[in-house]
């Protein structure tokens, strides 16, 4: 088996504030070798950024914080997938309000 990568069972969480929005996670390497993930990041259907994590051991993890930018007021759905996922629990969604 290689690296491989699933979210932890916790949720997304968006902060937005009047001049940035942070998006956080917790993620894990549930694979038997040395790797880094690759993290991608959408909000409302498009794609915004990405984020590529050190190196992770197996059964080791990471809550990284990513920095988007500003968003405009309203109801938003943000979407964070990674890769190479396990094939299970390798994408979180959220919606939130933005104010």
């Amino acid at each position: 088996m290689t690296a491989m990568f699933e979210f932890a069972g916790g949720e997304l969480s968006v902060y937005p504030t009047g001049e940035d929005t942070e998006i956080s996670f917790e993620l894990f390497n549930v694979g038997d070798e040395v790797g880094k993930a690759e993290v991608g990041v959408e909000l409302d259907g498009g794609y915004i950024a990405s984020w590529t994590s050190e190196e992770m051991h197996p059964g080791y993890g990471d809550t990284p914080k990513i920095l988007v930018g500003q968003i405009t007021p309203g109801t938003h759905e943000a979407l964070v997938y990674v890769n190479p996922g396990s094939g299970q629990n390798d994408h979180l969604r959220t919606v939130f309000v933005a104010e």
